[in-house]
């Protein structure tokens, strides 16, 4: 069994670059065209907000490129997750692992908790509710609890 989650990725890289330049564009063009018009104090701001847009862009390339993976090999289960450059790898004795799904804050979507020996790891936060669900039905009967 193996199971990848990643965050929607909808408009990719390439959209992401397209809609920053079209964005920084109509801004940068609005500021001139108050500048032109003697109205210089307007390009301080429309820079401002073009250097946040880019901040909230980078922001969102980094969560892009970030994932999940759960391996059921063996007598082993893997949760693999690789968030800001860095991959985590985890992995415990299948038939001591609890998967447990838990009710989320303020009644939010159920999450699913891998634990044993210790330790907690969270995994699915990218997955819908159900197919979260789905993963963590066949995963109990992988690891027989």
């Amino acid at each position: 069994m193996c199971v990848v989650a990643r965050c929607n990725d909808s408009l990719g890289t390439r959209g992401r670059r397209i809609a920053f330049g079209l964005l920084a564009g109509v801004s940068l063009a609005l500021g001139l065209g108050f500048v032109a018009a003697g109205a210089w104090l307007v390009l301080p701001y429309s820079l401002i907000e073009i250097t946040v847009l880019a901040a909230a862009f980078v922001c969102l390339e980094r969560r892009a490129r970030e994932w999940e993976r759960l391996i059921v090999q063996g007598e082993r289960v893997i949760v693999e997750r690789m968030r800001g450059g860095q991959v985590d790898r985890r992995e415990w004795n299948r038939r001591w692992l609890q998967v447990q799904t838990m009710v989320g804050r303020d009644g939010g979507p159920a999450r699913m908790v891998l634990a044993s020996e210790g330790q907690a790891c969270e995994f699915g936060a990218a997955l819908p509710e159900d197919r979260r669900g789905e993963v963590a039905r066949q995963l109990r009967r992988l690891v027989g609890n």
